[in-house]
């Protein structure tokens, strides 16, 4: 979050005098930044806690770890007895003047320096993660309730030396418009909302920031092709997925189901027996509980574990292009079908086809797969041939399909047909104790990935991982853990390398500093 105190003054910018500037101080901690204006004559004092000025929660600070003050000799920082210190340049010290081309570090937090009317402008909107994730949300909200479109961006320092948002934020602000969003996601890195945003534009912007010093690496995603929550358009950031593509083969290496809370060894047990079978399945569970998991193994533990599974999220496919995406196409069927396709049901014969978000199939569609359902036999679109299809379906959602039917908007026939068996899955909130397990294999799968030394998890933040509620359940829990490890300063992921939202459901535990000593 940015925090803005407005004090308009007076300074000198080599011998002159330039009225109403600014002297402005932000301060980059680990979930935002703090943009504070310091008066001619006045003190800051920065610290934890109460009675400082500037209010950071960060562990890594002192109480009250710094003041700065601006008086008729200049800008000073003054260490106040912290026990992580205060560094200019890279040097610890306790009292020094200091400038704009100075690098200033209190503890963890990085400060930079600005003489300028226009900074406020450069960095208004910087929101913390949990700010810009809420704001996020709402965007979603808005691109599918009016289907427009929205990219989801990660920008990086693409050397790690000068890697802290603090030395290349301001090169990102000027090149955002008003209705575009950045928000902190960590020391090196930020994401950015990026509403009606095409392609080209996303590229040229790219372009741009690559083009700078230091220069800057852009991931993307977009909505709804990537994903269709915020849970899941981070995590396409996050792993790159490639742009552009709403259909997936599942990956032949998925992991395994872990099984320890009583419920969930229920739901495997039926797992077990329905691979073997081959009915059609309905996967019931909210948002990232891990659906497509079950799915998965349900294909890998039955006859067809041989045979191809393909997986479509029926959210992000435009109602214009669903049967063609499940069915196929013939040449000439529709502007731009310059060559016949097959469809997802004609690439996986054999073998399975989950339907994720199957509440979100459209009328017409949900009458052409019934007839599939009920004959084996598809047509393409633009096509007058029956071909068969022997392929299980397995379908999910989060809805409840019930209240469709009754409200008219989902063929009852259709619900007959899939939940032959129903999988309950139950919400991570209801699976505390499979969070820790979970949590460890995320860190190991995201360490081999990125090379990171963090090696494990301590109690306090195991605690609050265990206390939170996870409203996106698994995969949100596995974006804490990839956004921890980011963060994270040692070998270990502390409760301050988690979010807001999950620091503030835990007992809070004593500060540490790198050498077990509890700062003042």
């Amino acid at each position: 979050m940015i925090t803005q105190m407005d004090f308009k003054t007076q300074t000198t910018v080599r011998g002159e005098t330039v009225l109403h500037a600014r002297t402005t101080l932000v301060f980059y901690h680990r979930d935002g930044a703090i943009v504070a204006t310091l008066d001619k004559g006045k003190s800051l004092v920065v610290g934890r806690t109460v009675p400082a000025d500037i209010e950071i929660p960060d562990p890594g600070l002192s109480r009250q770890h710094a003041r700065f003050t601006w008086d008729d000799h200049g800008l000073w920082v003054e260490d106040l007895k912290s026990t992580n210190g205060t560094k200019k340049n890279g040097t610890k010290i306790t009292r020094a003047q200091i400038a704009p081309v100075d690098e200033i570090a209190i503890g963890p937090v990085r400060v930079s320096v600005h003489i300028l009317s226009s900074v406020d402008e450069q960095l208004r909107g910087f929101d913390g993660h949990d700010r810009f994730v809420g704001a996020l949300a709402d965007e979603i909200t808005r691109a599918r309730q009016f289907q427009r479109p929205l990219a989801l961006m990660m920008v990086t320092s693409g050397d790690p030396k000068d890697g802290h948002v603090s030395r290349w934020a301001s090169r990102l602000r000027p090149r955002m418009r008003p209705v575009d969003r950045v928000g902190i996601y960590g020391p090196s890195a930020v994401m950015v909302s990026l509403p009606e945003a095409t392609p080209d534009m996303i590229r040229a912007l790219a372009l741009e920031l690559g083009g700078g010093v230091p220069p800057l690496s852009c991931g993307v995603a977009w909505f709804p092709t990537d994903g269709s929550s915020v849970e899941e358009l981070i995590a396409a950031l996050q792993v790159s997925r490639r742009v552009g593509d709403p259909t997936s083969i599942a990956p032949t290496d998925a992991p395994s189901v872990i099984v320890k809370n009583p419920a969930m060894k229920n739901v495997m047990t039926t797992v077990k027996r329905l691979a073997q079978s081959t009915i059609s399945v309905l996967i019931h569970g909210e948002t990232g509980t891990g659906k497509e998991v079950i799915a998965r193994a349900i294909h890998d533990g039955g006859p067809r574990r041989k045979a191809t599974m393909r997986s479509i999220n029926c959210a992000a496919i435009p109602i214009t292009l669903i049967e063609s995406v499940l069915f196929g196409h013939e040449q000439g069927a529709f502007t731009g079908a310059d060559r016949a396709a097959q469809g997802m049901f004609e690439q996986a014969n054999g073998g399975t086809v989950l339907l994720d978000e199957i509440g979100e199939l459209a009328a017409s569609a949900q009458a052409a797969l019934l007839r599939v359902l009920e004959t084996k036999k598809l047509m393409r679109v633009g096509g007058n041939k029956e071909i068969d299809v022997d392929v299980r379906v397995i379908a999910a959602t989060h809805r409840d399909l019930e209240a469709m039917v009754t409200a008219g908007r989902f063929r009852q026939d259709l619900l007959y047909r899939l939940n032959t068996m129903t999988l309950q899955i139950p919400p991570l909130r209801e699976r505390v104790d499979e969070i820790r397990p979970l949590a460890e294999r995320f860190l190991k799968e995201v360490r081999g990935q990125s090379g990171s030394d963090v090696r494990t998890i301590d109690p306090a933040a195991i605690a609050a991982l265990e206390a939170y509620s996870w409203p996106g359940n698994v995969r949100e829990l596995r974006n804490a853990i990839e956004r921890a490890v980011v963060l994270a300063e040692g070998k270990a992921i502390t409760v301050a390398d988690l979010t807001d939202r999950i620091r503030q459901r835990s007992i809070p535990a004593p500060d540490v500093d790198s050498s077990g000593e509890i700062p003042t």
